[in-house]
């Protein structure tokens, strides 16, 4: 198996090396030497987006994650060449870091772009938006909090639809709306641009957390 180069970067962390990771809590002030709120975006891929958002608006602290090793080494380059502070990445599945580590209403803005579709029926339980994992991210968003999912596959933006109205715990910023006319962020992705170039339609939800929703 041939090795993968080492990622050496100010804006990649470690989870076993952040404050609190013993208690299961990280101590994310800490850890940005800023306290503001915090935003994640799940799988930041080959793309700008996180950045962008950043740019247009610096007083939060944003967080990467992304579990492929090539795209985690394009995304710090572009991280790096932005210079931003308030930025920073961690290289694993979400899942590991939403299962701990991340205290109940301390997540300000969750995005998720274009999450691998796992077509096959057997692999349905892995999509973000299945119906655990979904009642999982809801419960670390603070009240008012928002979530912000694109994809360009029919298939997940139904299930999307379900899960997202069934969770009690979220409301839409559009009432009544099967999905968004736009995203919250109209910054694009590349797997956007090319789906668009393609014909293919786009998907858009933006939900938010209730602001009477229980914190745990």
């Amino acid at each position: 198996m041939r090795k993968l180069p080492a990622i050496e970067s100010d804006y990649l962390l470690r989870l076993d090396k952040l404050p609190g990771y013993g208690e299961k809590l990280v101590r994310w002030e800490e850890v940005f030497e800023q306290s503001r709120p915090l935003r994640i975006e799940v799988g930041v891929g080959n793309s700008p987006f996180l950045i962008e958002v950043a740019d247009r608006e610096p007083d939060y602290n944003y967080l990467g994650l992304e579990y492929s090793h090539k795209r985690v080494m394009k995304f710090l380059k572009k991280v790096d060449v932005a210079g931003f502070k308030n930025i920073r990445m961690l290289h694993l599945n979400s899942d590991l870091l939403f299962s701990d580590y991340i205290a109940p209403a301390g997540i300000e803005h969750l995005f998720v772009n274009f999450p691998d579709p796992w077509p096959k029926r057997r692999h349905g339980k892995k999509r973000f938006i299945a119906g655990e994992r979904l009642k999982a991210a809801a419960k670390l968003l603070a009240p008012g909090g928002g979530f912000s999912l694109r994809t360009d596959a029919r298939d997940y933006a139904l299930e999307a639809r379900d899960n997202l109205e069934a969770n009690e715990d979220l409301e839409n910023r559009f009432p009544g709306a099967e999905w968004a006319p736009e995203p919250l962020y109209p910054f694009e992705t590349p797997y956007e641009i090319k789906f668009k170039a393609q014909g293919l339609r786009i998907y858009y939800f933006e939900y938010r957390k209730r602001p009477d929703a229980a914190k745990t």
